[in-house]
Parts: structure tokens; C-alpha cells; sequence
């Protein structure tokens, strides 16, 4: 039951990711390239996620990796850190569109000293 609480608490941000690239991609604002890391990036997690629980279904028992139930503490953990993956790459895009911006208006203001 906690890993189904688990994909639902995650499943919101990642959608909200993958969401997220479509619209750069659709609005031209990201490359065909980073679009397609970046989906793969956050299907991955995505798959991760899900698959965990029959993983840790399989590890159950075994001596060297036997583990304890996922604790509320591991979910909020598992969570924040997708939560952070999330906020990190949102804010790695608007200063790489910041600085392209600020590129073009040097440029532009550039050609306007050099007419003068």
C-alpha cells in the first residue's frame, strides 16, 4: 500500500516534467536533442518507480539485502528528492533562457552602438 502512496504523491511532478518538455518543445524554446533527454530522463524515473515495488518484493528475504517496510520518512525522502530533480532542471531552463535573452539584447544593442 505505502508504494502505491508513493507513485501517487510522485506521479503529479513527474507528469507536471513531462508536461513541462512538451511545452518548451512545442513553444521552440529546447532542441529536439534535449527534448528527447529530458523525456527520457523522467520516463525513467517514472519506470523506476513503479517497478520498485516488485524489486523490493524479490529482495525481501534475502539475507545481504533483506530490508524493512517503507517507512513514511522514505516516502516523504523518495518524494522530496523527485520534487528537487524537478526544481533544479525548471531552474537550469529559465537561466539558460535568461541568458539567451540576455545574449540577444547585447547583440542587439551592440548593433544599435555601432550605427551611432
Amino acid at each position: 500500500m505505502r508504494f502505491v502512496v508513493l507513485v501517487l504523491l510522485n506521479l503529479p511532478i513527474i507528469l507536471l516534467a513531462l508536461l513541462n518538455v512538451i511545452t518548451q518543445l512545442k513553444m521552440r524554446r529546447i532542441g529536439k536533442e534535449r527534448f528527447r533527454n529530458q523525456l527520457i530522463t523522467w520516463l525513467v524515473i517514472l519506470v523506476i518507480l513503479v517497478t520498485s515495488f516488485p524489486v523490493y518484493n524479490l529482495l525481501v528475504g534475502r539475507p545481504i539485502l533483506d530490508a524493512h517496510s517503507l517507512s513514511t520518512f522514505d516516502m516523504v525522502e523518495i518524494t522530496m528528492i523527485i520534487l528537487l530533480i524537478y526544481i533544479i532542471n525548471h531552474l537550469r531552463q529559465k537561466i539558460e533562457r535568461t541568458e539567451h535573452l540576455l545574449r540577444e539584447l547585447h547583440r542587439k544593442l551592440s548593433i544599435k552602438l555601432s550605427d551611432k
